[in-house]
C-alpha cells in the first residue's frame, strides 16, 4: 500500500487542477541589483531570506533564470512586454523614454478587469510621461505610506503597508496584479550596516572575480543586509495574503532585474550580471517543493501571467509561457539569449554604449562584443573621474568600496583588475560548469572551435528571427537613440 501511494505521488501532476478554476491574482516582486546566488535557498550562508525561501519551498525554485539585459530599464521593459530588449526601441537602454505602442502585461490585465498597481520602482530609469501615459508602465503608484528605514540609503517606502492599501482599494471580486518594486539592494550602501545587523564578515562568500579582502567582504555584507530588508517586506506581504485567505490563488513571483552592483556583475553579460534569483508559488495550481534546472528567461513571465489569466498573448511577445514547463507538458529552454546596448549614458562621448549579445546554454556562455575597441566600463579610468563626477570613472560600474579598492590595488590584483575594467575581445566563450565565475576565455582555443561556431550560428539565428536591429543591419536605429539621449534626461528616474 505504501509503495503504491509513493508511486502515485511521483506520478502526480506538477500543476494541480482545481474543480473550478478562478482567475489568479498576481504578486510580482522584483529587487534592484541582486545576483542569483544571493538568497539562502541557493545556499548563500551570509544572506537570510525566509520570504524568498518560503515562496521557493511552497512553490518552485528556478536555478537557471536569466534577464534579457543586465541593466534596469531594458530588463524591466522586457519583463513587462515579454520581448527581447533590443525590440523595445528607446527602452532598450537606460535613461531614455518609454515608447508608445508596446503591449505590456499590466495594461492587458487591467483591460481584462484586473486591479493593477505598483509600489517602489516600476519601469525605469527613464521618462514614461512622454509616451502620454498617466502612470508608470508597471501600474498606478501606491507608495505614499512611509516608515523610518534602518539606515542611510534604504528606501523609506513601506512596501508591505502600501500593498495592503492597494488591496483595500480593490473593487469587489476583481483579481489583482501588483508590482512590488523593491529599491534595495541598489547602491549606495551604508558602510558597516551589515555587520551591525549580525552579518559576520567571515561568513561572506566572495566571488572569485573580486579580491577577497576585508573591504570587499564588508561591502558584500552591506549589500546582503539590503536584501534581507526587502525580504522582510516580502514576508509581510505573504502573511497579508494568508490572513485574507488569498495566498493560494495568487501567483507569487520573486526575482531581480540584474546582477549586483559590483565589478564584472551588473551591466555585464557574465552570470553574476544576468543570472537571477527566481521563485514562483501558486498554491492552487503548482505543486510545491520542485527545483527546476531548465533554462528560462524573464521575458517568459509576461506570457505566463497572461495565459494564467486567460488573456490572449500578443504576437509581439517573444517569450514563452512557463505553464507548460510547470505542468510537465514541455521542457524549458535549451538556450537563452541576452545582451546590452548601453548602461549609463555618461560613460562615453555622445551617450555611446558597448553593444554586446550573448547566448547561454546549460554548459556554455558565448559572448559577442560588437565594439571591442571600446572599454566595456567606460572611457574614463579610476573610481572617481573627475572629483565632482558622481558616476566616477569606468561609469558603467557603479561606484562603491569594492570598485575603489580594486582600483587602488590594481597592481596587487592585476588579473582581477583586467577582468573588471580591461578591454575585451570580439568573442568570449566560457565553460560555466568548470568556470562558474566566467574568468577563463576559451574563444580562440582550437579544441573549442566547433563549440564556438555552433553557438555563434545559434545566436545569429535567434537574433535574426526576433528582429534584432543590429543583426538585420539596422544598428543605426539604436545608435540614434544613444545620440538622442547622451545624458540623463529630465524626468528620468
Amino acid at each position: 500500500m505504501q509503495r503504491r501511494r509513493f508511486l502515485q505521488a511521483l506520478a502526480a501532476p506538477a500543476i494541480l487542477r482545481p474543480a473550478a478554476a478562478r482567475r489568479p491574482n498576481i504578486l510580482f516582486c522584483i529587487s534592484d541589483d541582486q545576483s542569483w546566488a544571493h538568497a539562502s535557498a541557493y545556499g548563500a550562508g551570509f544572506v537570510r531570506t525566509p520570504g524568498f525561501d518560503r515562496v521557493a519551498g511552497e512553490g518552485v525554485l528556478f536555478r537557471n533564470a536569466f534577464v534579457a539585459s543586465p541593466s534596469c530599464c531594458p530588463s524591466r521593459g522586457s519583463i513587462l512586454s515579454g520581448q527581447d530588449f533590443y525590440r523595445l526601441r528607446a527602452a532598450s537602454m537606460n535613461h531614455t523614454e518609454w515608447p508608445g505602442g508596446i503591449p505590456i502585461f499590466t495594461d492587458l490585465l487591467a483591460e481584462a478587469g484586473y486591479h493593477v498597481g505598483c509600489t517602489g520602482k516600476g519601469w525605469g530609469p527613464g521618462n514614461w510621461r512622454n509616451s502620454g501615459r498617466k502612470f508608470n508602465p508597471a501600474g498606478p503608484d501606491y507608495s505614499k505610506i512611509r516608515l523610518k528605514p534602518p539606515g542611510r540609503y534604504i528606501s523609506d517606502i513601506d512596501y508591505a503597508a502600501n500593498f495592503e492599501a492597494f488591496l483595500e482599494a480593490r473593487p469587489k471580486d476583481a483579481p489583482f496584479c501588483f508590482w512590488a518594486g523593491f529599491i534595495e539592494p541598489h547602491r549606495e550602501f551604508e558602510e558597516g550596516i551589515g555587520e551591525r545587523h549580525g552579518i559576520r564578515l567571515d561568513s561572506v562568500n566572495v566571488p572569485a572575480f573580486l579580491p577577497d579582502s576585508e573591504e570587499v567582504r564588508r561591502d558584500l555584507a552591506d549589500y546582503a543586509f539590503e536584501i534581507q530588508w526587502f525580504d522582510g517586506h516580502l514576508e509581510r506581504m505573504l502573511r497579508t495574503l494568508e490572513k485574507r485567505g488569498e495566498l493560494e490563488n495568487t501567483i507569487v513571483v520573486v526575482t531581480s532585474d540584474n546582477g549586483m552592483a559590483f565589478p564584472r556583475a551588473k551591466a555585464n553579460l557574465y552570470d553574476y550580471g544576468t543570472r537571477m534569483p527566481l521563485a514562483l508559488r501558486w498554491g492552487e495550481r503548482v505543486k510545491a517543493g520542485r527545483v527546476i534546472e531548465d533554462l528560462v528567461s524573464l521575458i517568459d513571465l509576461a506570457p505566463t501571467f497572461l495565459e494564467a489569466a486567460g488573456v490572449k498573448i500578443p504576437e509581439t511577445i517573444t517569450g514563452r509561457s512557463l505553464l507548460p514547463l510547470l505542468d510537465g507538458r514541455a521542457p524549458g529552454r535549451t538556450e537563452v539569449v541576452f545582451g546590452i546596448e548601453r548602461h549609463f549614458p555618461g560613460s562615453r562621448p555622445n551617450g555611446a554604449g558597448y553593444p554586446s549579445r550573448a547566448i547561454r546554454t546549460a554548459r556554455y556562455l558565448y559572448i559577442r562584443n560588437l565594439r571591442p575597441e571600446a572599454n566595456p566600463c567606460g572611457d574614463h579610468p579610476g573610481p572617481v573621474w573627475p572629483e565632482d563626477d558622481p558616476v566616477g570613472g569606468y561609469g558603467d560600474t557603479d561606484g562603491g568600496p569594492t570598485k575603489t579598492y580594486l582600483w587602488r590595488n590594481r597592481e596587487k590584483f592585476p588579473e582581477l583588475f583586467r577582468l573588471a575594467f580591461g578591454k575585451r575581445p570580439a568573442e568570449e566563450l566560457y565553460d560555466v560548469r568548470e568556470d562558474p565565475f566566467n574568468m577563463r576565455n576559451l574563444a580562440g582555443k582550437a579544441q573549442y572551435e566547433k563549440i564556438r561556431k555552433d553557438l555563434a550560428a545559434r545566436l545569429d539565428a535567434y537574433l535574426k528571427r526576433t528582429a534584432d536591429p543590429r543583426a538585420l543591419g539596422r544598428g543605426e536605429e539604436l545608435d540614434a537613440v544613444m545620440r538622442r539621449f547622451p545624458s540623463v534626461p529630465r524626468g528620468a528616474r
